[in-house]
């Protein structure tokens, strides 16, 4: 409590003690005082002496009130009785009242200070900067120091100028904030999110809350506001958007490729997927030909209905060569525009892309085996739209749908192996058997006759070693366009093996077939020129009946081909079936019974050919080969017996005892100590059809406690489509157990992905007719890559079998073949042998892998004379020098060899100069390839180098310099160049 009255330090506790004595006391006169005089009967003794003390007789208590409430009480002192007088007490009511006064403003200043000292200690230490402006933003009153960090410019010039706040704005966003500026904003407040350029360029984002200042009546008289940067925020949550539109970009794509086979719908599931789920504003998809390299829209795909209609002004409008995708297409790369409206030429189409929101592109090409076969041009919302991270998102799905399209391209090339020959385009023997045989049934209801001839060409092999494979296969290709040529009416024709044709047509009667099959032999009257050769081949055939030679199709074209053997051994020119076949057939049937009798008295044994792993050459496996140890013949091959064995279903058990065996001499093995490797046994189409098979080989596992692991089964294609879904399920059983599942010959028959997706193999094998020609064939290469290419893809592993040649197995290597087995590393051996195999190293040594860091080049001529003088010119520029003597031999030298530039002579027998060089291109495209001749075909030449086959044409004799010069401008040529942007 506050006092007025006088005294020293020593009294304090004492006149304090009163002052509380006397507070009931006052309290019985609010707000008007009183007045006491010592003689008061109202003071008690003490207080009175207290008083006396230090003078007083007298004095007013007067309380000091506030509207807020009490602040105290006045009391005045005086040595004279008359205090309580009315002027006496007016005065000291008037001096409380000024007491009272002062008192309030003191607190009310102290209240400010504290106030506005909060005030800053707020706004100077928070991240946000807070504005104060007067109510129409013409004066900025305070802003806090992080304007300063956030705007990067002094508060002094926002002080100075406060129009600065307005120039720094993004322009894009500068109309829609200053549209807050008005007096409805004003008075409700705002909150919203805008850019600002930092005089460096940089670009932030802020957002701002507003609200009015009121004063006492409820006028706003003053704007506050808040700017906080959210710039982080903003790139996180693009982040999130990027992130989830990334998602299911690549969802959708992912999703495409695995539903979609055709090409075409590929590309406009991409388009589609790119507009909805990557949110771009356009997509277009371009397919690309294969030899005019013209481009065909496939699809495109836009963010509004106008979008096919601007596609159609882009054609028309602008010339092809500009066209994004064709940029793309001819310069094999990515190409990107930042700014399609500053594109010089997308000049006349300029207001369209700013009026649809085109403002950016970028174009990616599709590539298959290293050429471009369709491009994808995307439209960006805005300038810039394509940075790094998106391109890189871009590139990852082009180069999936590059992988996909070359996914579908290779099995749409093996779909057609499914039916057709590769060589020759004619049906194979499955879609030959399935139209002849719709033949029979119609022939079967009619009461009518279906013709089978089964075709070969004589002394073929002598045309392949005199003219080479090429000429050959050129034979074959003009034969089968003959027979096409001289077949009238209805009739199947297909080439059913390597040089047989098979023919089959409906007749009312056997006499009618004898003009048809004449008109067969008529094709091979005339010689076939085969370029610049002529060749005169002769046929002969075995001719059968339905339904006079047997009950149904199969049974006939096996009587048309058992009376083309005899028609061959007797070097007849054709034979009709007869009973003299027919008694052939029934010593066939006399065979049977040896068979059984060589399976009840043991005469089979088994041979192993070890299986080598190709990048390590360890021996990882091996295969059990029939043999027939005949007590008066000797050793039979299978050759010889199985394929009867076949057709009279004595293969079943044959089967069953090889697999009863090598689970026998596997455990026998291990019993020794011998660390064994997996064997796999051939199951025939017979025996897996049997049913039982599953059963057996548990039996024969449980009956030697083998582990499943050690045994392996190969079944070939028609094995296991002659009835797919109980094969899918005795497979699966199989390889539930354990049994490692191999598919047997692979491209011969069905040659299917989805078959090698629905089985659950483990291995595939490629049929040595495949690899007997790789190094030489560009046909059986394509098909043998497709197919190391298709399994990988299926994490299958992939062996080749008839390995015979240093040449094969560099070439298989190369192409990523994982193993093989073959002559070139083992024969089939006895158990005896193949036995100290296992106990040995199990790993050969592989020939070296081909190296390509030496400049590498090959001379082929015929004329020995010649080799030694271009290796002489050309050995002083410091190449590394091969020389062949023909097409041939330099094959197997690339097979073995990294060569990169060639040298070929143009007239050389059996295969000429651009015939060899045609070849390498398919085979090694990257070579450099030059003709050296001195004869001039210019059609043959100018074809060649049309084609690409030939960089360069020289002749003989030749300038040593400039031959040297024309050299060292290949090598430079086939180094890689840098792509320029």
């Amino acid at each position: 409590m506050n006092h007025a009255i006088g005294f020293d330090g020593t009294e304090q506790v004492r006149l304090d003690q009163w002052l509380a004595q006397q507070s009931s006391f006052v309290d019985r006169f609010p707000g008007e005082g009183v007045a006491l005089t010592l003689a008061s009967t109202e003071l008690a003794s003490s207080s009175r002496t207290l008083l006396k003390a230090i003078g007083v007789e007298a004095m007013q208590l007067i309380p000091l009130v506030s509207r807020s409430g009490d602040m105290g009480l006045l009391v005045l002192g005086a040595q004279r009785t008359d205090i309580g007088s009315h002027n006496a007490v007016a005065f000291g009511r008037a001096f409380a009242g000024q007491i009272v006064l002062a008192l309030e403003l003191t607190q009310a200043f102290a209240n400010t200070a504290d106030a506005e000292h909060r005030f800053r200690e707020i706004a100077e230490n928070i991240r946000e900067v807070f504005f104060l402006t007067d109510i129409d933003n013409s004066k900025v009153l305070y802003v806090s120091p992080a304007y300063e960090q956030i705007w990067c410019r002094s508060c002094a010039s926002l002080y100075a100028n406060p129009a600065s706040w307005t120039e720094a704005i993004h322009p894009d966003d500068r109309e829609r904030v200053l549209t807050t500026d008005q007096p409805g904003p004003r008075e409700s407040g705002f909150d919203l999110e805008y850019r600002i350029v930092q005089p460096d360029g940089a670009i932030r984002w802020i957002h701002a809350r507003g609200w009015p200042v009121r004063n006492e009546s409820g006028t706003s008289y003053r704007i506050a506001a808040t700017a906080e940067d959210i710039t982080e925020r903003k790139q996180q949550q693009d982040k999130v958007v990027r992130l989830n539109r990334i998602r299911a970009l690549i969802g959708g794509i992912s999703s495409a490729i695995l539903r979609t086979r055709d090409s075409d719908e590929l590309l406009a599931e991409a388009c589609r997927v790119a507009g909805t789920e990557g949110l771009f504003p356009m997509v277009w998809a371009v397919a690309v030909d294969a030899g005019s390299k013209a481009m065909r829209t496939v699809a495109s795909f836009g963010s509004d209905e106008q979008s096919a209609d601007f596609l159609r002004l882009v054609l028309k409008t602008l010339p092809n060569e500009v066209l994004p995708a064709s940029q793309a297409v001819h310069g094999a790369r990515t190409v990107v525009f930042d700014d399609l409206c500053a594109y010089p030429a997308a000049a006349p189409i300029r207001a369209e892309l700013q009026r649809r929101g085109f403002l950016s592109g970028a174009s990616l090409p599709l590539s298959v085996a290293g050429r471009v076969v369709a491009a994808l041009v995307i439209a960006g919302p805005e300038p810039h739209f394509f940075d790094a991270e998106e391109m890189e998102l871009l590139e990852w799905l082009a180069n999936d749908l590059s992988f996909a399209l070359e996914d579908i391209e290779k099995s749409r090339r093996l779909a057609h192996l499914v039916l057709f020959d590769a060589l020759t385009g004619l049906p194979n023997e499955h879609l030959f058997r399935d139209r002849a045989e719709q033949f029979v049934q119609a022939a079967r209801q009619q009461r009518s006759e279906v013709c089978f001839v089964v075709v070969d060409l004589e002394h073929f092999t002598a045309v392949n070693d005199s003219f080479g494979r090429h000429v050959g296969d050129a034979l074959l290709r003009e034969v089968g366009n003959r027979l096409q040529r001289q077949l009238v009416g209805p009739f199947a024709l297909g080439r059913i093996a390597a040089d047989t044709f098979a023919v089959a047509f409906p007749c009312s009667e056997s006499s009618q077939a004898l003009g048809l099959h004449e008109t067969i032999f008529s094709a091979f009257t005339q010689p076939f020129a085969i370029g610049d050769d002529t060749i005169s081949i002769s046929a002969q055939a075995g001719i059968a009946f339905f339904p006079s030679d047997g009950d149904d199709g199969s049974g006939v074209f096996r009587g048309a081909e058992v009376t083309l053997k005899m028609a061959r051994n007797s070097g007849q020119r054709y034979l009709y079936y007869s009973s003299e076949i027919h008694a052939r057939i029934a010593q066939r049937r006399a065979l049977e019974g040896q068979l059984r009798k060589a399976l009840d008295t043991q005469q089979f044994v088994l041979h192993y050919q070890a299986r080598i792993e190709m990048l390590s050459g360890e021996l990882v496996g091996a295969e059990a080969l029939i043999r027939w140890q005949h007590p008066e013949r000797g050793l039979v091959p299978p050759g010889e017996f199985i394929a009867f064995a076949e057709e009279t279903g004595m293969i079943v058990p044959i089967g069953a005892w090889v697999i009863r065996q090598v689970c026998a001499q596997q455990a026998a093995w291990i019993a020794a100590g011998i660390a064994v490797v997996p064997v796999a046994v051939n199951v025939s189409a017979s025996q897996f059809g049997t049913g039982d098979l599953a059963q057996i080989v548990r039996d024969a596992l449980k009956a030697r406690a083998l582990d499943a692991k050690y045994l392996e089964l190969e079944l070939t294609e028609s094995a296991v489509m002659s009835d797919p879904n109980a094969a899918k399920s005795i497979l699966k059983e199989l390889h539930k157990s354990g049994v490692n599942l191999a598919l047997d010959d692979f491209g011969t028959g069905y040659s299917s992905l989805a078959h090698l997706k629905a089985f659950p193999f483990d291995v595939v094998k490629i049929d040595q007719s495949f690899v007997a020609n790789i190094i030489s064939n560009p046909e059986d290469a394509a098909i043998a890559s497709a197919i190391i290419a298709m399994a990988h893809r299926l994490s299958l592993k992939v062996v080749a079998e008839g390995v015979e040649t240093q040449g094969q197995f560099n070439y298989l290597r190369g192409l990523g073949c994982d193993g093989m087995q073959g002559f070139y590393f083992s024969p089939a051996v006895e158990s005896g042998k193949f036995e100290e195999q296992l106990r040995g190293a199990k790993r050969v040594t592989l020939p070296p892998t081909p190296s390509g860091q030496r400049r590498t080049l090959l001379v082929v001529d015929d004329e020995p004379g010649m080799r030694a003088a271009l290796t002489r010119t050309l050995r002083r520029d410091g190449y590394s020098i091969l020389a062949a003597s023909s097409g041939a031999e330099a094959l197997d030298m690339l097979a073995t060899n990294a060569v990169h530039v060639i040298i070929s002579d143009q007239r050389m027998p059996g295969m000429c100069g651009t015939e060899f060089l045609n070849v390498v291109k398919q085979l090694y495209p990257d070579t450099m390839r030059i003709i050296l001749s001195g004869y001039t075909d210019l059609e043959v030449v100018t074809d060649s180098v049309n084609r690409g086959a030939v960089f360069k044409f020289l002749t003989k004799p030749w300038d040593d310099e400039l031959l040297r010069e024309q050299v060292r401008d290949a090598f430079r040529r086939h180094a890689p160049q840098p792509v320029s942007g």
